[in-house]
Order: structure tokens, then C-alpha cells, then sequence
């Protein structure tokens, strides 16, 4: 069988998806498809066995290292059981975690779980506000892996799961690191930040690679760096999709739509937005709304502590974290 023998921790919303992207381009790596397998975190997906899991790197070549990158491998409490299981399985694995401004990650994280739900499941308009979501006095303590239906299927609200800490918990950077301590050593990680990889990908990538032990000369940023699964673009589309969804029930507009020039129909997407429909309807159904100001100083005032045991742990300086 072959097993990976490094693994992408985490966190959410954290840069993990650009990481792995690079990752592929380099001739000695073998990244999962898919990018999440979360074998070792999900109770179903760990019931397939280690056999269902090794598939999974079957056709890499005999020179090549095998990875994968499954974010909620750092979501303990609310996934136990991960940590003591890749020790189990692979116990001399190495071990990759990207970090990021642990409020901006929180408030990003609920952003995503609402474009999964829009572009896959077609769940439309929004009902719970991040405040909301993050509020055990509203929503209970309580993981729902599977959420239960709801009555109307353009409400995006089962995608949301009933977890306060859900949303949070992944934030908590050296509780999610601690778990892992008690099965590898720190010699075992490689901790990043995801400005680092960002700012600086061609030094970021090269730290991966030293640790990874493969060619650190290999250039994967190729004058094309990535910036992977950004949820700009999806807004932008989704905007549009929405802003234009009344055009397109006129018989026949749709058809003639397609047929005018690009710039014509960009032309015609600006006036639309200038509309009242595009503030008074399409921003407070269908877009998440910002995070309050008094959200954000009390998540940084949560946060405080655990941010200076990491920054003891990393032996680095994460004060631009306070703001």
C-alpha cells in the first residue's frame, strides 16, 4: 500500500488550497485527489478501511512522495478521535499547518460554508448572520456531521451547522497543535503563516520542500503564483447570477443575451447594479453580511491568550494579530 507520508493539517480558510496546488506542480509530490479526503477525522469515511484510503495514492510513481490536505484534521474536540489516528497509522508521518489571523479565518470559514452551500446545493438566501452562528445562546453546542434537512431548500441554513464552536475551535491554533503533541514530536511539523505563503511563495515553497526532503530548487511559482479558492470570484459570480436572474424569466432574453457582445452585456450588468433591487435585495438575501465591529473586539479579546502561547511556542512575533 502506499500511505502519505505528509500531511496538510490545516487550518481552514488558511491557504491550504493554494499550498497544495504548488504542491502538484512539483514532479517528486503525489497530492490526493480528492484535496480533503478526511480519512482520519470522519467516523464514515474512516469505516472504508485503510485499503479505501491507500487507493487514494495508487497511481503514484515509485519516486514520488504522497500527501494529502484535509482541513478539518485540526478541529478537535469536534473530530476526537483524528490525531491518535493518523499516529496509528502513520506514525512517522510529517506534519504541515498553515495558520492565519485567527478572527479573519473564523469570519472566512462561515463565508465558505455559505458558497459551498450556493454553488453545490443551490441554497440561496442567507438567515444566519455570522453573530449568529458564533452564539451558543442562539445556536447550541452541539456537532452535527449530517444536519438535518430544512423545510425550504433556498434557505441556507443546514449547511450552517448548529455548532457554535465549530467556527471558532479551528482558530484555536496551539489547542489543535497540542492534541497532536501527544502523539509527534515538534520535529514532526512545519508550522506557516499564510501571509508567508502568500507575500513570499518561492520562500514559503522552499521551507516545504527542505522539510519534505525533495528538490528545494525546483521552481513551482513559475512567474504564476496562485492564490487559490478565493471568495471574491465566487461573489462576483454570484452577484451577477442574481442581479440577472429577473432578465433572464423575459421570454427569449436569455437567447438573445448570448448572442451580444461581452462587453455589452458587462455594460448592461453595471446599470442593473445601480438599480434599487441590487442594495435592497440582492446584498441582504443573498451576501453575507460584515462582521460587526464589537463581533471583532470581543473575538480579539477571546483569542488574546491563545495567541500569546503561540507565539511562545513558534518563537515568533504575532502581535499584527491583536487589531
Amino acid at each position: 500500500m502506499r500511505l502519505p507520508s505528509f500531511l496538510i493539517i490545516g487550518a481552514a480558510k488558511s491557504g491550504t488550497t493554494t499550498l497544495y496546488q504548488y504542491l502538484c506542480r512539483h514532479p517528486q509530490v503525489y497530492m490526493s485527489t480528492p484535496k480533503e479526503p478526511e480519512f482520519f477525522a470522519r467516523d464514515d469515511r474512516y469505516a472504508k478501511g485503510i485499503e479505501w484510503y491507500a487507493s487514494l495514492f495508487s497511481q503514484a510513481e515509485p519516486h514520488q512522495i504522497c500527501g494529502e490536505a484535509s482541513t478539518i484534521y485540526t478541529l478537535w474536540p469536534h473530530f476526537p478521535e483524528t490525531a491518535a489516528r493518523i499516529a496509528r497509522w502513520l506514525p512517522h508521518v510529517k506534519l504541515i499547518y498553515v495558520m492565519r489571523h485567527p478572527v479573519d479565518r473564523a469570519y472566512s470559514y462561515y463565508v465558505q460554508l455559505i458558497k459551498n452551500a450556493q454553488n453545490t446545493r443551490r441554497q440561496l438566501k442567507i438567515i444566519k448572520t455570522f453573530e449568529e452562528s458564533i452564539n451558543p445562546d442562539v445556536m447550541p453546542d452541539v456537532m452535527q456531521v449530517v444536519p438535518p434537512p430544512v423545510p425550504d431548500p433556498k434557505i441556507v441554513d443546514s449547511h450552517l451547522p448548529k455548532c457554535p464552536g465549530l467556527y471558532l475551535d479551528g482558530s484555536h491554533y496551539i489547542q489543535q497543535i497540542e492534541q497532536y503533541l501527544q502523539f509527534f514530536p515538534r520535529e514532526a511539523f512545519l508550522f506557516l503563516l499564510m501571509e508567508d505563503l502568500i507575500q513570499s511563495p518561492a520562500d514559503s515553497m522552499k521551507r516545504v520542500f527542505k522539510f519534505l526532503e525533495i528538490d528545494d530548487e525546483f521552481d513551482v511559482i513559475r512567474n504564476n503564483p496562485i492564490t487559490a479558492n478565493q471568495t471574491r470570484t465566487h461573489t462576483n459570480w454570484f452577484l451577477r447570477s442574481r442581479i440577472t436572474a429577473p432578465l433572464k424569466k423575459i421570454p427569449g432574453i436569455y437567447r438573445t443575451a448570448k448572442l451580444l457582445p461581452q462587453g455589452t452585456r458587462d455594460q448592461v450588468y453595471q446599470l442593473l447594479k445601480r438599480l434599487p433591487y441590487y442594495n435592497a435585495q440582492v446584498e441582504k438575501q443573498y451576501l453575507p453580511q460584515p462582521m460587526r465591529p464589537e463581533t471583532r473586539q470581543m473575538l480579539l479579546e477571546k483569542f488574546c491568550q491563545p495567541n500569546q502561547r503561540l507565539a511562545e511556542f513558534l518563537n515568533r512575533d504575532l502581535s499584527h494579530w491583536s487589531k
